[in-house]
């Protein structure tokens, strides 16, 4: 059984993951989820929702860290439903 997750909460996690590789690789701090703006914030929520939607986004790496996320928590019964 799968425990409930907000849309906010997952792409919270996805900026977290994409925030440490940018970190990793440019050796740069990254801001935290609650130091982005709401519309920067809009941007990893649209994101989330369009691949838990069944849509696609980009293939850089900072996408492929999203869609690894995304894949743990999507389920597939609901994405065709709501897409």
């Amino acid at each position: 059984m799968k425990a409930a997750i907000a849309l906010y909460e997952v792409a919270a996690i996805c900026h977290a993951a994409v925030s440490g590789y940018r970190a990793a690789v440019t050796g740069e701090a990254q801001p935290e989820w609650t130091d982005l703006t709401p519309d920067e914030q809009g941007g990893v929520i649209d994101w989330a929702a369009a691949l838990l939607t069944g849509r696609t986004i980009g293939d850089s790496p900072e996408c492929q860290i999203v869609k690894g996320i995304i894949s743990v928590v999507r389920d597939e019964k609901k994405t065709l439903k709501y897409a």
